[in-house]
Parts: structure tokens; C-alpha cells; sequence
């Protein structure tokens, strides 16, 4: 289970940029997904569990600026493949993404930041 509060960018931690995906193009693709609810501002909310039972939720805001989608914000925690899952709508794999720990003023490449959400206090 990865837990996480992080802003994610495109391009490499050290020159984060715009996603490569638009802000209708990625609610199009989230609105694909089962149990995740979006608004039309870019709120959403993505709800689950495992087989187990155990139950995870993503909750998060896609930021648009122009044609472009600046960033997204997501905070929650859900397995790595539905983190997976998720990330496709923003461009991965094709795009390399940064992600940005707003509590600890950190910017950390998708392994790095993989690696920290998988810990036991996560990336947040």
C-alpha cells in the first residue's frame, strides 16, 4: 500500500513542468474509472479495497492552467497498482512525472518517491 500527499508534475524533479496530458483529456480517462467520482472543477475522490478488505481512498484536485495541466494533488493511499492505474491518466508511462512532498519541501523522482510511499510513515 503506498500512502502519499504529493503534487505531480511532468518532467524530471529538477525542471518539473506541465503534465503532457490536458485537463479534458484526463477527466475524460478518470471518468473511466470504477468508484472514482470527479467534478467538473477537477475534484475527485477514488475509492477501493483490496482483496483482503481492506479499504484505501485517493482523494485529489487536477490543476489546469490554460491548455495545459499544471499539476495534480493527490493525498490518500491505495495499492501500487491502482497508484499505477491512476498515473496513466497523466501521461505514464510514456511521460516522466515529478513529485512534489508539499510538507517536505521536496521534490523526488518517481522511484524515489515509489520507495518513500511504500514506507511505513509514506510520503506525506
Amino acid at each position: 500500500m503506498l500512502t502519499f500527499h504529493a503534487s505531480i508534475y511532468g518532467g524530471p524533479p529538477e525542471h518539473a513542468r506541465p503534465l503532457p496530458v490536458t485537463f479534458d483529456q484526463t477527466i475524460a480517462a478518470l471518468q473511466q474509472f470504477e468508484r472514482l467520482f470527479i467534478e467538473p472543477d477537477g475534484s475527485l475522490v477514488w475509492t477501493g479495497s483490496t482483496q483482503d478488505g481492506e479499504l484505501w481512498q485517493v482523494d485529489g484536485n487536477l490543476i489546469d492552467r490554460g491548455d495545459a495541466l499544471a499539476y495534480v494533488e493527490l493525498k490518500g493511499r491505495c495499492p501500487q497498482d491502482q497508484f499505477d492505474r491512476l498515473l496513466t491518466a497523466f501521461g505514464w508511462p510514456q511521460a516522466t512525472l515529478a513529485f512534489n512532498l508539499p510538507e517536505r519541501g521536496a521534490t523526488l523522482s518517481e522511484a524515489d518517491f515509489r520507495r518513500l510511499a511504500a514506507s511505513e510513515p509514506g510520503a506525506v
